[in-house]
């Protein structure tokens, strides 16, 4: 961790969601797309920068409360060139490694980046690719290896042989990668392809050792290019979050139905009825009991409180042992 920075390419445009809002700012379970991403840099990394790009001055704005040099990169002309734009803030960075995250794969797990980082650094290598095996690879990008198991190359989706296309692993996007070979591969990179873009995926071919470390949940590939993602990653997520708490020993009575955000506390013995939301950063307290269609936002809510159905609360704190009659409005 003290010897890497973490890079998070958030420039895209997002075209499929049809929508004016940056695709990083699309939220789930309260929190943009590239909150996600930047709790697992700050979990993993000593520093971060973000490269912008599309909607850039929303997206800085939002990235104004968080530790994050920023990288601008117009146009947008492929990965290569957005780390290529990002050099000039990872040379002021006193780090070794790079690990390089996408703006938009909020399910990836921190357990798999530390996996990926120690199996690069045990290794020594020069770059290390995260993998997930999935049942349709279709548009991903597919991980060649050589006859000894080793990772050979990476091909994109459009500029794959019809084998090629027939591997079912895949290249996430996530890398980690010695600093000093990233910034001299990047400057060799070439737009050889389709789209005449340049690939980061294209210096794995550049590099004299490549390892790998494949994820165990293949959800944690999901990338966001449409509202149908969106939504199957808002899903997951939110049945990620809800078995934490209810291991934790947490009542929640229909979890299908309740939303609780990433940055939410909740104590033990807490029951949650159907519909609720607590976002945000709210912390509820031991023995509380939330009744159906409560709102809970930026809120702190003191042990054994009662909060009645259909309540909304918005940045208070609410004293222990109290009760909050039904469909009160407090914020």
């Amino acid at each position: 961790m003290d010897s890497t920075c973490s890079i998070i390419l958030a420039a895209g445009k997002g075209t499929r969601l049809k929508s004016d809002l940056p695709k990083v700012l699309h939220e789930i379970l309260g929190h943009p797309l590239i909150f996600y991403s930047l709790a697992l840099a700050g979990d993993v990394s000593r520093s971060m920068i973000a490269v912008v790009g599309h909607g850039r001055d929303l997206v800085m704005s939002y990235l104004d409360t968080f530790p994050v040099k920023i990288a601008v990169q117009e146009p947008q002309l492929g990965t290569g060139h957005a780390i290529l734009m990002a050099k000039g803030a990872l040379d002021q960075t006193n780090t070794l490694d790079v690990l390089i995250l996408p703006g938009d794969m909020p399910l990836i797990r921190k357990e798999s980046l530390r996996g990926l980082l120690s199996s690069f650094h045990q290794a020594e290598a020069d770059v290390g690719i995260l993998t997930a095996r999935i049942q349709d690879p279709f548009g991903y990008g597919r991980i060649v290896r050589d006859r000894s198991g080793k990772v050979n190359r990476i091909v994109e989706h459009n500029d794959a042989t019809e084998d090629e296309r027939a591997i079912n692993e895949i290249n996430t996007s996530v890398y980690v990668m010695n600093k000093a070979f990233l910034l001299s591969s990047v400057e060799r990179l070439c737009p050889q392809n389709t789209k005449g873009e340049l690939y980061l995926t294209d210096v794995v071919a550049m590099a004299s050792k490549v390892v790998s470390y494949t994820v165990t949940d293949p959800d944690e590939a999901h990338g966001i290019n449409s509202r149908g993602q969106l939504a199957f990653a808002q899903e997951r997520m939110q049945q990620r979050i809800n078995c934490g708490h209810m291991d934790d020993g947490v009542t929640l009575e229909d979890p299908s139905t309740i939303w609780i955000g990433p940055a939410v506390r909740i104590g033990r013995d807490v029951r949650v009825w159907p519909g609720t939301h607590i976002l945000g950063s709210s912390r509820i307290e031991d023995g509380v009991t939330i009744m159906p269609n409560a709102w809970i936002r930026e809120s702190h809510i003191g042990p054994d409180s009662l909060i009645g159905a259909g309540c909304v609360i918005e940045n208070k704190t609410i004293g222990r042992q109290s009760t909050i009659a039904p469909h009160t409005l407090l914020g």
